[in-house]
């Protein structure tokens, strides 16, 4: 029978193990970040930039204040982060590069001669050369970098492609960054170390899902499929039946269509918050947080139809780089936001309240702190335009 949890605490649980309620660490330490991103899983990579980049966001709505160097830190002097593939490009904890090692992205498989990656990838052994003489190296200090051919993921070359593919392997990684491209090294002489044992790939499937899982709170198989280790969840039907047959997840009703879990350990947790035990926020979040990631999840548990504004056709679409607000355990606007560095100001281009928040009744003073603090933590000042 399952256990019956009102959505609402469903909500509350989710937001909580991804580490958005309760009192803040001060001040912030590398620590505090570390632990973090064990906690949530990885901190999805992406390029974009018109308030910050999407690492950095999804730390502050957790952490408020915090020195974004101290990522550099965990990343390039102490490594306890690294860069690979998740769900998404993503920074992860360095302790899981055997996990990651045992459910590597479909096309670094190097059983499939045929897929495009491996195809391409012709100068594996001149990377690998390279790099044994000279520690690290860059795309551009290859001749072959200047053989480009269009692809979907826009230019690349046989050295790109390579390089890739060696990354998904696990045999390089990135060792720092010279303008906006990665510097390469042999992963076991960056580490330090060669890999621990890497798990079979049912053991890899099981930890992956419980990772997912107690990330999310509160999951269907099928969200947490599309979670962490996107694509790479190789027999998942069954490891996940096996985990409910060992009581190490336990289905619950939200009333909601689906087959919800939550993990055993979290059920403490979810008692408490039935007790009232939940420490509300009030944050904004980047449009590609972990909490929202997830966009028929997010619509399923908030109700909250959230697009990615940015890959939305000009005329479709409302805003650019969309923030949507957290209020407790609701999603009750999204702010349209950019900077203007050269001005110092966080312009908000645009503010939309969801339904039963109209005009921000009630939460106008928690939203204007919300973005007073995101300005303050990007050096900047509040500016409307309208």
């Amino acid at each position: 029978m399952r256990r019956k949890v009102r959505t609402e605490h469903a909500r509350q649980l989710a937001i909580a193990r991804q580490r958005l309620s309760g009192s803040r660490p001060k001040p912030v330490t590398t620590d505090d970040i570390h632990e973090l991103v064990r906690g949530i899983g990885c901190l999805q990579l992406d390029p974009t930039a018109i308030v910050a980049r999407n690492h950095v966001l999804v730390l502050f709505s957790r952490l408020g204040l915090y020195d974004p160097k101290l990522v550099d830190v965990l990343l390039w002097d102490e490594r306890r982060l690294y860069e690979y593939w998740a769900h998404r490009a993503s920074i992860v904890p360095t302790e899981d590069r055997a996990l990651h090692a045992a459910l590597p992205p479909p096309w670094a498989n190097r059983n499939r001669t045929e897929s495009w990656m491996t195809a391409r990838a012709r100068s594996s052994k001149l990377i690998l050369k390279r790099l044994t003489a000279n520690g690290t190296v860059r795309a551009a200090d290859f001749d072959e970098h200047a053989e480009k051919y269009e692809s979907g993921w826009g230019m690349r070359s046989p050295i790109s492609d390579s390089l890739a593919l060696l990354w998904f392997q696990g045999r390089i990684v990135p060792a720092g960054r010279a303008g906006g491209g990665r510097r390469w090294a042999l992963a076991d002489r960056w580490f330090g170390a060669p890999l621990a044992e890497i798990p079979d790939s049912g053991l890899a499937v099981r930890e992956a899902a419980v990772r997912s899982l107690r990330a999310l709170g509160v999951a269907t198989q099928q969200q947490v499929k599309d979670h962490f280790i996107r694509g790479r969840y190789y027999g998942l039907a069954g490891a996940w039946k096996q985990l409910e047959a060992d009581g190490l997840i336990v289905a619950v009703d939200l009333g909601l269509k689906g087959d919800w879990y939550v993990h055993a350990q979290d059920i403490g947790l979810l008692e408490h918050i039935e007790a009232g035990e939940f420490e509300p926020r009030t944050t904004l979040l980047s449009p590609f947080d972990n909490l929202i990631c997830d966009r028929n999840r997010t619509l399923a548990l908030w109700g909250f139809d959230f697009k990615l504004e940015i890959y939305v056709p000009r005329t479709k679409r409302w805003g650019y780089f969309v923030m949507p607000l957290l209020h407790g355990d609701r999603i009750v606007a999204r702010f349209d936001l950019a900077v203007d560095r050269k001005a110092g100001v966080l312009n908000v281009i645009g503010e939309r309240w969801e339904r039963g928040w109209a005009s921000g009744r009630g939460v106008m003073r928690p939203s204007q702190r919300a973005l007073d603090e995101l300005a303050s933590f990007l050096g900047v000042r509040v500016r409307r335009q309208h």
